[in-house]
């Protein structure tokens, strides 16, 4: 979380904050704080499936402590995350984007908790462009390679993979800083103001599904 004494950034630099908010209300306290160190927030990025959801692990050999920890937390999070993010934005308008593994699109044997919280966060996202729409608020998804946000849990993961995966059409994987970033950037902009519940995906050309 940036630390209250941060020194404020300059034009649309944005401000990193780690965050297990249970609720709505507690988010949006939490974003209240970013505003005070940024200046009013005109969107927020989620990235974030829940340490616990990216463990692999056997579907069948899941208990229900295990699929509440992997699966529903990490949900329940997500929602307070939009709850939070729509509260600071419904007066202005503005972006909610959530980064989402590919996992969300084509599945991975071993990582269903994972796939299974994705698909959720796919879900609400369209829930929620569709209700906040008219208040001005675009809701959107960029899918990346699930070891780029696992690597960021956990340095050095390789992330999920799935047999016969095909390798990225454009030769080389995406990176977050230089290649997903900007992608985000770009959403949040008036440029794609007309864009709203929808999932791209930025995994330089592996899936190719929408």
């Amino acid at each position: 979380m940036a630390s209250p004494g941060a020194t404020p950034p300059a034009g649309d630099e944005p401000v990193t904050m780690a965050c297990g908010a249970p609720s709505g209300g507690d988010m949006a306290e939490v974003l209240s704080r970013a505003e005070a160190v940024s200046g009013p927030l005109h969107a927020v990025v989620l990235v974030s499936a829940g340490i616990e959801a990216t463990v692999s692990g056997e579907l069948g050999g899941l208990g229900a402590a295990q699929w509440r920890q992997r699966v529903e937390v990490p949900l329940e999070r997500t929602l307070a995350c939009f709850q939070g993010a729509y509260r600071r934005l419904r007066t202005r308008g503005g972006c909610l984007v959530v980064l989402v593994p590919t996992v969300a699109l084509v599945g991975s044997s071993g990582f269903a908790p994972w796939a299974t919280v994705a698909e959720g966060q796919r879900s609400l996202a369209k829930a929620a462009a569709r209700a906040w729409g008219p208040e001005g608020i675009t809701v959107a998804c960029v899918a990346v390679p699930g070891a780029l946000l696992r690597s960021a849990v956990a340095p050095g993961d390789v992330g999920p993979d799935r047999p016969g995966q095909p390798p990225p059409s454009l030769a080389r994987s995406p990176d977050l800083r230089t290649t997903v970033a900007p992608v985000v950037a770009s959403l949040v902009s008036d440029r794609w103001s007309a864009v709203t519940g929808a999932t791209v995906a930025v995994d330089g050309g592996v899936w190719m599904t929408p």
